[in-house]
């Protein structure tokens, strides 16, 4: 099995850099075409798509946002029926198993719009199928466990209602419907009689997996990887939050921390919809020393961190496994962030950096002062990180650790097959 090349399909709706689903998509497809083998990646049209030859089999663009906008009974049963069964790509993943007979499939982020309804071409073919899990969002109809600032698991159950209630999906009752319509739909006992092996990059999503539903031997947990590359620090001069800017980042709560810090510099870098209202309240606070430079590209992004003190995530939501941290570690930076979801499992308190309870400004800005104060720490902080990331985040151990469950899969799968046609031969 070590010496086979294997045919391997990779899902996600979005085929460039957008997120970190994104990422580990693209990273994960380079990593396996460099190791010889053919990889076929099923997505959603985009124009920032990166080329491919199999985009004949990608199903259409929709925005949901766009069309949640027009929001009205015809249009609503159109996109509830399309973000909750697609149709269109249940069949052109079944043409695209019909022509090109793969392996195995694997994916990542297929809701909403190209929904796992996909799922059952593979199943139908006795293909056996792995899907490596980036969010909650088979236990969460918003998919982050977070409500009016708060972590909420009211829906964790399968009680989906509560999403439609509080609107929690886009402030949208439209959306929010069909986010919670979909939870139901397919649900996690559901899922997991056609799924061969769910992949967490958390034990902290593994558990929360095994708790609702899922057997435990479908799950396995082990982390995403980071492109190999040596980053040198070129200094200590500012703290940097780079990533999306949206509420459950916590960002708004940084702020806060460093109107009292009298101290230090902070360089904010990324984009999203609470771009305008940082910039708004970090006025009012009258924050010194804070630039909002934008979205930036990876390139900008490793100058930055190797230009920083240390590398910031005080989100309130459960993070599951953020690229961020990761990315601060290869860097040799300490990171900061909040001791909630999968982060502890990165971030070892006064080890690789720091952690604090999540919202809490005096227990952030007491951080940030013990990295300004004890430099030389900071700076053992950031070389313990980056050993950590060298031992536990590499490419050659992520390609070890998916191969080994890709063969397990394909194994269980020709045993069952087997087993059922000895049994079938002993009818006869």
């Amino acid at each position: 099995m070590n010496e086979n090349k294997l045919k391997i399909v990779i899902a996600n709706k979005y085929l460039y850099p957008r997120g970190g689903d994104c990422l580990y998509t693209l990273r994960l497809m380079e990593l396996l075409e460099k190791a010889g083998h053919t990889v076929i990646p099923f997505s959603m049209h985009h124009p920032e798509n990166i080329k491919t030859d199999y985009d004949r089999y990608f199903v259409k663009h929709i925005d949901f946002r766009e069309e949640l906008k027009r929001f009205g009974i015809k249009n609503s049963i159109e996109v509830a029926s399309r973000a909750i069964v697609n149709s269109e790509a249940a069949f052109l993943m079944s043409k695209l198993i019909d022509e090109c007979q793969p392996d195995l499939v694997h994916l990542n982020n297929i809701h909403h719009q190209l929904t796992p309804e996909i799922i059952k071409a593979p199943a139908r073919y006795n293909i056996p199928i792995v899907w490596t899990h980036h969010d909650y969002t088979l236990f969460c109809p918003d998919h982050v466990f977070l409500r009016d600032g708060k972590v909420c698991k009211k829906c964790i159950n399968g009680q989906n209602i509560h999403a439609v209630i509080n609107r929690c999906k886009k402030g949208s009752l439209g959306a929010s419907l069909i986010a919670a319509l979909e939870c139901w739909y397919h649900n996690p006992r559901k899922l997991a009689r056609q799924v061969d092996r769910f992949i967490t990059p958390s034990k902290f999503l593994a558990d929360i997996m095994l708790n609702h539903g899922i057997p435990e031997a479908q799950v396995t947990h082990f982390p995403n990887f980071l492109p190999s590359a040596e980053i040198d620090s070129t200094g200590n001069d500012y703290f940097l939050y780079f990533g999306r800017l949206s509420s459950e980042k916590g960002v708004n709560i940084l702020l806060e921390a460093f109107k009292n810090l009298n101290q230090g510099k902070l360089i904010v870098a990324g984009d999203g919809p609470e771009l305008d209202n940082l910039k708004s309240k970090a006025g009012k606070l009258g924050v010194r020393g804070v630039d909002f430079i934008g979205h930036q590209s990876p390139d900008s992004i490793i100058k930055l961190l190797s230009g920083c003190i240390a590398g910031l995530v005080p989100s309130i939501c459960l993070e599951n496994f953020p690229y961020t941290v990761m990315e601060t570690m290869i860097a040799s930076k300490p990171v900061i962030a909040s001791r909630i979801g999968g982060i502890p499992e990165q971030v070892e308190h006064d080890d690789t950096g720091l952690l604090f309870e999540p919202g809490n400004v005096d227990d952030l800005r007491l951080c940030l002062e013990k990295i300004l104060t004890h430099k030389s720490m900071a700076a053992e902080m950031g070389r313990r990180g980056k050993l950590k990331a060298l031992r536990e985040y590499t490419a050659v151990q992520h390609y070890k650790n998916i191969m080994k469950v890709y063969e397990e899969v394909i194994d269980n799968k020709r045993n069952v097959e087997f087993k059922e046609s000895r049994e079938s031969i002993s009818v006869k």
